[in-house]
């Protein structure tokens, strides 16, 4: 592709401004960018940095299953046993 450093430099110039181009091309057909209106501005969802687990543990979910039951006394007579 590029030998030396001049030509990676020329090859760098040259695709920006092909990327300028197209921009230039694309806002012409389509318009400037506006800004959001209210409805669309309440629509995005932003969230801040998070670094905890995503997903319940299991001391959240099957470790306390068992202690949440109602036992009745028959039960707890059994259990003792």
């Amino acid at each position: 592709m590029c030998k030396n450093m001049r030509e990676l430099l020329q090859y760098v110039e040259n695709k920006r401004k092909k990327r300028a181009f197209q921009h230039f091309k694309l806002a012409k057909i389509e318009g400037e960018c506006g800004s959001l209106t209210d409805k669309e501005y309440k629509q995005v969802k932003t969230y801040q940095k998070s670094n905890y687990s995503k997903c319940k543990k299991h001391v959240y979910t099957s470790y306390w299953r068992e202690y949440t039951q109602k036992y009745d006394v028959k039960q707890l007579k059994l259990i003792k046993l």
